[in-house]
């Protein structure tokens, strides 16, 4: 194994995989000590998911979680540089989870004090690239459990310490489209907690400009939508841009907003544009209009009265975003708008 882990080849991994696993299985005894059975897991680990290439669909998480937690607990027992067992786990559930592994996921605790100093270490700054990258697409895994967890398992200062960890990883990455969903899902479970809100690191709710990016099922979304007490949360951030795109990705979520969570759109909507006028209105227009040509432009592709499940929900979203508009139509056309001297300042906004 130690020869043949550093060539890629997706007969290797499978092969590598399917010795992980029975290296796993195989219990502790003299002939086969803990010493033994561990470096050869790493051997046959380092084998499966080296490579970007040919990774082996997780066939049983629990393999891998125990491998992953027994080299969280070595970070704290040991001096030698757990970096690459580490980072071979994290990147199997990244990249190469199916409905097995997030249902297993579901059902494990991430906020053991082993498992959350595990995940700090894979996050600073010293770590290797692939290492904190394997890390940013792991922890949407868990973004349940870390950031609507019923009880803090972290005091402030970890709270603060993860954030801007979090944040530089973010920094040292390009922005692609499967990273930005990645790191949104991460934001919105941050975004809706109180304990992690106010330590997201400022700059960072610039990310919203990608909010176009995310699923239309994200749950750590729906998570925010459903929530009322946002807006206020929002509007106290020390960044000038947090309030105008959040509005803006709600523009765009308006009939699946909750009564109150639209109420409170419309008129946070009226008073960052009449009242401090940081804003022009016609930016919120333009927003729901690049995103309804796009639905629209997918629409195409299907038959206009088809039955495809896909077809269906394109439909309903271009009937959401006609709607929207039209709200802000109305407001725009109030005689406390057009009388108003709106200022040219727009949010940015990227289309994927």
């Amino acid at each position: 194994m130690e020869l043949v882990g550093p060539f890629p080849n997706s007969q290797i991994a499978q092969k590598s995989y399917a010795l992980f696993r029975v290296i796993m299985d195989t219990p502790i005894s003299l002939a086969f000590p803990a010493k033994k059975k561990w470096t050869a897991a790493r051997f046959a680990m380092n084998g499966s998911y080296k490579w970007d290439k040919f990774l082996p669909w997780v066939e049983d998480p629990s393999h891998i979680l125990t491998f992953l937690n027994h080299h969280f607990e070595l970070i704290t027992k040991s001096d030698e540089n757990w970096e690459i067992p580490i980072q071979n786990a994290l990147r199997a559930f990244a990249y190469a989870s199916g409905p097995t592994t997030i249902e297993a996921l579901s059902k494990f605790d991430p906020t053991q004090p082993v498992f959350v100093r595990g995940i700090f270490y894979a996050y600073q700054d010293a770590r290797p690239f692939q290492l904190r990258k394997a890390a940013l697409f792991f922890l949407p895994l868990i973004d349940d459990k870390w950031f609507n967890a019923p009880e803090p398992f972290m005091d402030t200062d970890q709270v603060r310490k993860f954030c801007m960890d979090w944040a530089s990883a973010v920094d040292g990455i390009e922005h692609t489209f499967d990273v930005q969903k990645a790191i949104l899902a991460v934001l919105f479970g941050m975004i809706n907690s109180p304990l992690w809100r106010p330590h997201i690191v400022p700059n960072k709710w610039k990310l919203l400009q990608y909010f176009s990016s995310v699923p239309d099922d994200s749950r750590p979304l729906r998570r925010c939508l459903d929530n009322p007490n946002l807006m206020d949360g929002i509007r106290d951030v020390d960044e000038p841009s947090a309030m105008v795109l959040w509005l803006a990705m709600l523009w765009l979520k308006y009939t699946e907003l909750i009564p109150v969570v639209r109420e409170q759109l419309e008129a946070a909507t009226k008073e960052l544009v009449l009242g401090s006028r940081k804003v022009d209105l016609d930016m919120y227009l333009s927003v729901v209009d690049v995103e309804l040509k796009k639905a629209e432009e997918k629409l195409k592709q299907h038959h206009m009265r088809s039955t495809d499940p896909a077809a269906i929900e394109l439909r309903k979203k271009i009937d959401c975003l006609k709607q929207s508009k039209e709200v802000l139509t109305s407001i725009k056309e109030l005689p406390s708008y057009t009388n108003a001297v709106v200022g040219p300042i727009r949010a940015p906004y990227v289309s994927s």
